[in-house]
């Protein structure tokens, strides 16, 4: 339904999930009744089934918000507590939520393939050099960064 590839432009929907991803991801910290380990959430989350339904063209995970697929997420996965050690910023997780999803969208890559390689502390490391780049710009930034095959 959607095109894929590096000529692709992302439309109106498309960038809405990124930014719906990225709500997810920037809160996932501070949640009150489980404050995650934002690696541990990263990671669990792009590799399991709710990014592999966001990542299909027509799902019902599009339309739902944040406290509902939390809801959903925990109901299933058991995520590590924040334990205060290691803070990252929310404007990291949103840019690294972001960036996940543009990703599949824009080259059809799959979620779980795209975290079993860039770890979610790498493309953290980035945002600082990253964050105000285009976003094909930073993908293929961090493509390169891992050689990506």
């Amino acid at each position: 339904m959607f095109q894929r590839g590096y000529d692709n432009e992302l439309g109106e929907f498309e960038l809405a999930t990124c930014n719906t991803q990225g709500d997810l991801f920037a809160d996932c910290q501070h949640l009150e009744n489980h404050p995650c380990d934002a690696y541990d959430f990263i990671t669990k989350f792009m590799a399991g089934e709710i990014a592999k339904d966001m990542d299909r063209d027509i799902s019902m995970c599009h339309t739902w918000g944040t406290d509902q697929i939390y809801e959903t997420f925990f109901y299933d996965t058991r995520i590590e507590k924040h334990n205060g050690s290691v803070f990252i910023d929310p404007d990291t997780l949103f840019w690294v939520g972001y960036i996940f999803r543009y990703w599949v969208w824009w080259l059809g890559d799959s979620s779980e393939e795209i975290i079993s390689k860039v770890s979610a502390k790498l493309v953290c490391s980035t945002y600082i050099g990253l964050h105000t780049v285009d976003p094909k710009q930073a993908i293929v930034m961090l493509k390169d960064a891992v050689k990506w095959n």
